[in-house]
């Protein structure tokens, strides 16, 4: 009976232990997905969906403030614009939510180790070619809820957000996209 007990306390741990991990190897492959720009790799863990829902609604709060900034809430042309820029912003982010617009999007993001690569190259390149490797932070937010942010302090710089699917699963199911970045 005791050796019952031990076994399955054994299992429970083990099994903990691997929910708690999940997360971490999702984000594991998302990374190998992006180093060999393997597009297929990495649709397979995006909600695709989700992430569209993310991102327009994003971009969309961006445009209103600043439109509502440039042109004032009262101007009748400014409305205009608006609902003429919303029109053609669906359709952008549906070629940007896809598999090849992904691995864009994620290799411009605040965590990408070729936007890291990019910046370090033209601040403080080494000396012997060697590219910098990302530095960033992960961890839950929540049960449900596990955010990838760049480790530089800086809040305003984006982050990735992976949501459980099932068990063990986890996608990318938005991307916080950096002030700066959702301006332009």
């Amino acid at each position: 009976m005791k050796k019952i007990t031990i076994a399955a306390a054994a299992a429970d741990i083990v099994i903990a232990v691997t929910v708690y991990a999940s997360p971490y190897y999702s984000l594991h492959q998302i990374e190998t997905a992006l180093a060999e720009r393997n597009a297929d790799a990495l649709a397979a863990h995006v909600d695709f969906p989700a992430l569209r829902t993310s991102v327009k609604t994003q971009l969309e709060a961006s445009m209103a403030s600043s439109i509502e900034a440039t042109a004032g809430s009262g101007n009748p042309l400014a409305a205009l614009g608006q609902s003429i820029a919303s029109a053609m912003l669906g359709k952008m982010v549906d070629t940007m939510v896809s598999p090849a617009g992904v691995v864009a999007l994620v290799n411009k993001s605040a965590v990408s180790p070729q936007a890291d690569a990019n910046t370090s190259a033209n601040m403080d390149a080494p000396a012997d070619g060697a590219q910098k490797k990302a530095d960033y932070s992960a961890g839950y937010a929540g049960v449900n809820t596990f955010v990838v942010r760049a480790k530089d302090g800086n809040a305003q710089e984006g982050a990735l957000v992976l949501l459980r699917h099932g068990v063990w699963g986890w996608k990318l199911s938005s991307i916080e996209i950096a002030s700066a970045m959702a301006g332009r």
